[in-house]
């Protein structure tokens, strides 16, 4: 019987199962690395450097026990980075100046971004690499089949169907070779997309991006556009077209996809949900707000002089260690009942919040619940994650504790329900005991979604994607061969237009020429024939002076001869 792609793939993926939970790559790409791409990456991933000299071998150590946990992106990080990523070139850091490099590490998480040019260059480089390799990862593991998708995003899509993530992967698939479309085509995205030439040119002009009258292409326009309009765009999602906010709200299940809406409606949403994965809470607090956060945690004297980078690096270090972060993600109720549930307090003890907080502050010691990133979220990220686990908009808190409280209850369940099911699926794997069909159809059942329901959804894809495939080849093929034609037709009709004006010229140019000759031997005739009457008069002439001259010489000699 021949199997399935399906299957095939999955044989692999459990042949290469000890990668996936416990062996590392024997060479992994850091190990060819210098000190300060070592350093680069430590510092782009925020793992603090010892403060004592280290040494080459100290360094790749230090990035190898990182590695795996801050290369790693989750689908969600990779989506909404897309966008920020998709349209830049890692070349494009060597035209930046030093504020612009400073500015777009601060965006994409690189605290206090600081050294000479060449640094923040090769920092921006290094972050860069980081989604590429994530880019990589999730085009390579869309495209192999949905069960790869299953196995890889099994812990963030653990109360999903199988059905959905055959879903995700297949757009990731699209996404992924939308992404890699030219320049040009990824323009589209944006706003002044549908703009003419002229209106792109006036703009360029106004600008000063352009020189008056400059012959430019419509690509080089767009090209311009995107640093002149799309780059400075604040927030960015200004410069997108309709269609790709529609695309991100819809992605983000704030929207149904046959939503119909205004752009004004649209920016409606995208005020109250937009969000990167970089964006914290913080992140665009003033001076005065950092300040006073600090001094109110204890971490700045009041009289201190600190600068605003110093400051934002100082609010990331401590702000999920500052008492009152986690514990705005409980209610009072939430809080009574851990304690009482636990033996600390008793049910019918007055107590007032601050004592509450106090006490369980405590007597609680999980400090992963503690450090939870969605602790540091900004309130757009929030709602759009209650949006994401079906909370109706009405219902979503309008203060950050009730956001805080209402995610902290799903993050807690989603999260439970991954470590059960994660360690299920590691148990199957790793037992070696199921042959690779029988391990997949455990692993989908585990999944919520049927083997049946799942395979035949991946043949669906499959066929559907190589029917587009034959659909362009077909038209691609046609709009060739009609082309072709065009330009032999054409060339012919050149052809002949080019000979048949060669013909009429060359005629035109003989006809000229024999007028010319007949009109240049007449004229030549008339000058020899005055030339040849000159003559015989000058000859007439001369020989009547010299007559004349004789005659008056031989009478003057007589007429001396005479007297004498």
């Amino acid at each position: 019987m021949r199997l399935s792609p399906l299957i095939v793939a999955a044989s692999l993926a459990l042949a290469a199962q000890a990668s996936w939970f416990s062996s590392s790559d024997p060479d992994p790409e850091y190990s060819k690395w210098n000190n300060n791409e070592l350093r680069a990456w430590l510092e782009v991933h925020n793992v603090p450097l010892p403060k004592h000299s280290t040494t080459h071998s100290d360094l790749v150590a230090l990035v190898g026990e990182n590695w795996n946990t801050a290369s790693a992106w989750t689908y969600d990080q990779y989506a909404s980075a897309q966008k920020s990523f998709s349209d830049l070139r890692d070349t494009a850091f060597d035209t930046w100046d030093d504020s612009r490099l400073r500015e777009w590490l601060l965006e994409h998480g690189v605290v206090a971004p600081k050294g000479p040019r060449e640094h923040l260059v090769l920092l921006a480089k290094q972050k860069y690499r980081s989604y590429s390799n994530a880019a990589s990862s999730y085009a390579s593991r869309a495209s192999a089949t949905a069960s790869t998708a299953i196995y890889g995003d099994a812990t963030h899509q653990a109360s999903k169907s199988a059905s959905s993530v055959v879903s995700k992967a297949t757009s990731a698939v699209s996404q992924a070779v939308d992404d890699a479309a030219s320049t040009l085509d990824a323009q589209k995205d944006y706003v002044y997309s549908t703009w003419d030439d002229n209106r792109l040119r006036k703009y360029l002009e106004e600008k000063g991006v352009v020189k008056s009258k400059a012959q430019l292409r419509r690509d080089e326009l767009l090209a311009k556009m995107y640093d002149a309009y799309a780059a400075v765009a604040n927030p960015i999602w200004e410069a997108w077209s309709d269609s790709y906010i529609h695309r991100w709200l819809v992605n983000h299940h704030i929207i149904k996809s046959d939503f119909e809406g205004t752009r004004d409606i649209l920016t409606k949403h995208m005020n109250k949900y937009y969000y990167t994965t970089t964006d914290t809470i913080y992140t665009n607090w003033s001076d005065s707000d950092l300040r006073q956060w600090l001094i109110k945690n204890g971490i700045i004297k009041s009289d201190a002089q600190v600068t605003r980078d110093k400051m934002m690096k100082l609010v990331s270090d401590n702000y999920l260690s500052a008492k009152d972060t986690f514990w705005h993600a409980w209610s009072d109720n939430h809080l009574r009942e851990w304690l009482v549930s636990n033996g600390y307090l008793r049910s019918d003890a007055q107590v007032k919040r601050d004592e509450l907080v106090r006490l369980a502050n405590e007597k609680y010691h999980d400090q992963t619940a503690k450090t939870a990133a969605y602790l540091a979220w900004p309130d757009a990220r929030l709602r759009a994650y209650l949006r994401e686990h079906g909370v109706d908009d009405h219902k979503i808190p309008t203060t950050r504790p009730g956001l805080l409280q209402e995610t902290r209850i799903r993050w807690v369940q989603t999260h439970t329900r991954a470590e059960n099911l994660f360690a299920k699926i590691k148990e199957i794997v790793n037992s070696g005991i199921y042959k690779a069909e029988d391990a997949l159809l455990h692993l989908v059942s585990l999944l919520g979604g049927g083997w049946e329901e799942t395979k035949e959804k991946a043949e669906n894809t499959k066929r559907a994607a190589e029917r587009q495939y034959e659909d362009v080849k077909h038209q691609g093929e046609a709009g060739w061969e009609e082309a072709k034609n065009k330009a032999d037709e054409a060339y012919g009709s050149a052809k002949h237009q080019g000979e048949k004006a060669y013909g009429a010229a060359k005629h035109q140019g003989e006809a000229a020429y024999g007028t010319a000759k007949r009109t240049a031997d007449k004229v030549a005739s008339e000058a020899e024939k005055k030339a040849d009457d000159a003559k015989n008069w000058a000859s007439e002439s001369t020989e009547n002076v010299r007559q004349n001259v004789g005659e008056k010489v031989k009478k003057t000699g007589q007429k001396i001869k005479g007297e004498l």
